[in-house]
């Protein structure tokens, strides 16, 4: 009992989240290094995210037209994903990827204020959530679960 109270102590004292990883290489993301923004008081890293269907088959996911952010993590605590989008209705989208297709988005990163490294290595994650008879329509509390992120390379900024 001791040893999962200490560990439970060391998530919450380092901010340590994790989340459930889809291990499966037939859609891959990968990322590179971007552009530094400034706007107002903020500085933001607009990094090339890219999802690869890697597999045989056509690939068909969810995503959302205005706060397709939510599908996305970043593994480092001093960045945070942007989702800030002015929108007049969010409603729930259906992607397609045909075989060795690429599909590629800029994931926003707001640095935050307190980042005192000059260089920050991070990944970020998608949530792949797969059309399919049992979640067709998708129920929004599903993205917001996390449990098929894909994480992309590792890079650092």
């Amino acid at each position: 009992m001791s040893k999962i109270l200490l560990a439970l102590s060391i998530l919450i004292l380092t901010g340590t989240t994790s989340f459930k990883s889809l291990k499966n290489d037939s859609y891959t993301l990968s990322i590179e290094k971007g552009k530094a923004i400034k706007e107002k008081e903020n500085t933001y890293w607009v990094i090339p995210t890219t999802l690869t269907n890697n597999s045989n088959d056509t690939l068909k996911y969810y995503s959302m037209s205005c706060s397709w952010q939510d599908f996305y993590s970043v593994d480092n605590r001093k960045l945070q994903i942007d989702n800030a989008t002015i929108c007049d209705k969010n409603i729930l989208k259906i992607l397609t990827l045909v075989p060795g297709q690429k599909q590629t988005v800029e994931v926003r990163l707001l640095i935050s204020q307190t980042m005192d490294a000059p260089e920050i290595k991070f990944r970020i994650g998608f949530n792949l959530i797969k059309v399919t008879k049992k979640n067709n329509p998708l129920h929004y509390h599903e993205i917001l679960k996390k449990k098929n992120v894909i994480w992309s390379n590792e890079i650092s900024m």
